[in-house]
């Protein structure tokens, strides 16, 4: 299958997820070739989706997202089973919601210059390769190339998990022959295919466990302890209410409220792009523990202020 159909298989999937979320006594056939007709997604503008290709498009729902949809014969409708799980899922969650919204404006020209999304700028393109091999347990390979490094290399790799943080798609995997599990950057990937090398995935192997004591892609187990931070946050334009309302981790907990600022407690690998997040709230947040991360700060602020003093 080509890349071209590969991605139209997966926006027929989708679209077929959301129509069927959006209606929760569930569709018929007919009625779900009836909204087909009409929708953005049909690129080809078909009059329908053959039987046998809606039967293939379930099977491939199921596998690749472990969502049911079955079918009541006496009412002839189909209707998703576990629908609270998709809600409780993150990445199924994401990946709807901004089909959704996607398909939204595209059936609708009139509200397309009145919503903004924030946009990935690459990596993309690579997600549902990935996800085929985390399905079905095979090694991909991929040219990488690191920034700062003007030459590209080649790598045989065991994915484990995908992460999207900060608007970049990241991947969780292992190199041939070695031990050790490494990130990789999606929008640095200049190629990937899939290898007939299977590979077997641990069964605990769960992305949320492996991130719990992270800030966000960083990883450096051998390089931190995990530490328990305490921050002092100043309640100028509501900053506290924005840490209150969106957290800066999964951890975070107030420790003591006051009319001008909070104590907030996290418990995380005090890492770079975590003190890169604390450094962009700038006056608004000062670490007051542990030392050490006080100090860091410190030094990064003087840096700084060295900068501008010219």
């Amino acid at each position: 299958m080509s890349k071209m159909s590969k991605d139209y298989q997966l926006k027929k999937c989708l679209w077929i997820l959301d129509v069927l979320l959006r209606n929760k006594r569930g569709l018929s056939y007919e009625e779900l070739m009836e909204e087909w007709r009409g929708s953005a997604v049909n690129d080809f503008e078909t009059e329908s989706i053959p039987k046998r290709t809606f039967s293939n498009h379930l099977r491939y729902i199921e596998d690749i997202f472990g969502v049911s949809v079955s079918y009541n014969a006496r009412t002839n409708r189909y209707f998703i089973l576990n629908r609270e799980e998709i809600y409780d899922d993150e990445f199924k969650n994401r990946m709807l919601s901004g089909f959704s919204v996607n398909n939204i404006l595209e059936d609708s020209e009139r509200l397309r210059d009145r919503i903004m999304l924030e946009s990935i700028p690459s990596g993309e393109n690579f997600i549902i390769d990935i996800l085929h091999a985390m399905q079905k347990g095979c090694m991909i390979q991929v040219i990488y190339q690191r920034f700062g490094d003007d030459n590209a290399h080649q790598y045989v790799l065991a994915p484990y998990f995908l992460k999207l943080f900060k608007r970049r798609w990241y991947m969780v995997a292992k190199r041939e022959n070695h031990e050790d599990l490494r990130v990789y950057a999606l929008d640095r990937v200049k190629e990937l295919s899939p290898t007939a090398t299977h590979f077997k995935c641990p069964s605990d192997a769960n992305a949320r466990a492996y991130f719990f004591d992270c800030y966000g892609i960083e990883h450096n187990t051998a390089d931190y302890d995990v530490e328990t931070i305490k921050l002092k946050v100043y309640n100028t334009h509501h900053k506290c209410d924005y840490l209150r309302s969106l957290p800066l981790h999964h951890s975070q907990r107030e420790l003591e409220r006051n009319k001008d600022y909070s104590i907030f407690e996290l418990k995380v690998f005090p890492t770079y792009d975590f003190l890169q997040e604390l450094l962009s709230h700038g006056n608004e947040i000062e670490v007051l523990e542990p030392k050490w991360v006080r100090d860091e700060m410190k030094e990064k602020i003087s840096n700084m202020l060295k900068l501008y003093a010219k």
